[in-house]
């Protein structure tokens, strides 16, 4: 037997004098006792609503805040859930506002709106309509019958809110368990990966965004949204001030640009992964190569740790002030010929660089002519003391000019 036929025999109109209070008041303890029993039995609405809709002879509607029926029941085919919606939304926010059952003022319908609570917050709303069939309680015992269902149905409504949370819990913590792991070794990284839908027969990248209004236990829903559009099988997770994504390898990134918003000021992506032992890696990668990002002065830009070459060592240094000093102290005498003349030369000397120490080819680059090439570098030479000639002093004036141009202080 059914659990709405099986309660049906206690609510038939008739089958017991409708004029004993003491009768009807039995049936409603029965009414609110099984729908109690419905919400220890299942996690579903439906059969309350059904019971609740028998048992008060009216059509029944559980909506949710935005609206949308989450279960109906006792409704003529066709039938509107909700009247006027004007009206509707008025008796809506008083409802929410006195957290209790009200009437809607709708002279075609006797229609009530019961908020339905978890803890402090309203999840939804039960409504009930006049018409479907007729009811032997009291008008006072049928809204004491409504806000019991509403009760029942938070119930059931706040277990759905509980596991769904405990699940978000316990994959956050497998997601922190593998970008933060230390060891490589570790049998259980694969069976986390598994558990969190990674394909581990694909190579897959870690993007840090950087975000600083970002809170962890706040959702990234619309990057989340976007990431797993444009890469499906994506797994993003919020951390302290920034937003994680373990995406497929692909174009990370074009992905990466694609995701920049408003409130993302940057990205660094790390290097590919094979398998879930190197997630952590490529982790650590990411939030490099965004550190090194800042420090060049890439606020809202992507940055990729495969193309930081020495500024992945440069970053490691914690103090931005040393490495300035470093720079100064080798490249230091340029300034002596002023501004606009030491730009010049600093310009020369990371094209000079660039272009392995050839003249002919930095020319091209700074379109001078490369006699002018030589007598900068042989000037610069003269100002700082250096000789590129020795393999020593070559390399300070290289990393010096890395770090210059890491700073944003190359023109």
């Amino acid at each position: 037997m059914s659990e709405v036929s099986e309660y049906q025999h206690l609510t038939v109109p008739g089958a017991l004098p409708a004029h004993s209070e003491a009768v009807l008041l039995r049936r409603l303890v029965a009414l609110c006792s099984h729908m109690s029993a419905l919400a220890s039995q299942s996690t579903e609405l439906s059969p309350i609503v059904d019971v609740l809709a028998q048992g008060i002879g009216c059509g029944v509607a559980m909506v949710d805040r935005a609206l949308e029926t989450l279960a109906a029941a006792g409704l003529a085919t066709g039938e509107a859930i909700i009247p006027d919606m004007a009206m509707f939304r008025t008796v809506l926010a008083a409802a929410a506002r006195n957290r209790r059952p009200l009437a809607v003022p709708d002279p075609a319908r006797d229609a009530v709106i019961a908020p339905v609570l978890v803890g402090e917050d309203v999840a939804g709303y039960l409504l009930t309509l006049s018409g479907s069939g007729d009811s032997v309680f009291t008008e006072d015992m049928r809204l004491l019958a409504i806000e019991h269902a509403a009760m029942v149905c938070g119930l059931v409504m706040g277990r759905d809110l509980v596991v769904a949370a405990a699940a978000g819990r316990a994959r956050h913590e497998l997601v922190e368990a593998l970008l933060l792991s230390s060891d490589r070794n570790d049998p259980e990284l694969e069976r986390w990966a598994r558990h969190l839908g990674l394909d581990l027969t694909r190579e897959h990248v870690v993007i840090v965004f950087d975000a600083p209004s970002v809170r962890p236990e706040a959702s990234p829903a619309p990057l989340e949204s976007l990431l797993t559009r444009n890469a499906p099988g994506a797994i993003v997770v919020s951390r302290d001030e920034e937003i994680v994504a373990i995406v497929p390898s692909g174009s990370p990134a074009e992905l990466a640009r694609a995701c920049l918003a408003a409130e993302v000021t940057g990205a660094g992506v790390g290097n590919p992964c094979s398998s879930a032992a190197d997630i952590s890696r490529s982790y650590a990668e990411a939030r490099r190569a965004l550190a090194a990002g800042r420090r060049m002065g890439k606020a809202g830009e992507v940055s990729l740790f495969a193309d930081l070459g020495i500024q992945r060592l440069l970053v490691r240094v914690p103090e931005v002030t040393d490495l300035k000093a470093f720079a100064d102290e080798v490249l230091g005498g340029i300034a002596a010929e002023g501004h606009s003349a030491g730009n010049d030369y600093l310009a020369t000397l990371a094209a000079y660089f660039r272009e392995n120490g050839s003249p002919a080819k930095a020319a091209q680059q700074l379109h001078v002519h490369p006699n002018t090439v030589g007598y900068r570098i042989r000037r610069v030479e003269e100002l700082t003391g250096l000789s590129f000639s020795v393999h020593r002093d070559r390399l300070m004036a290289e990393v010096a000019v890395e770090i210059l141009e890491g700073l944003g202080g190359l023109p």
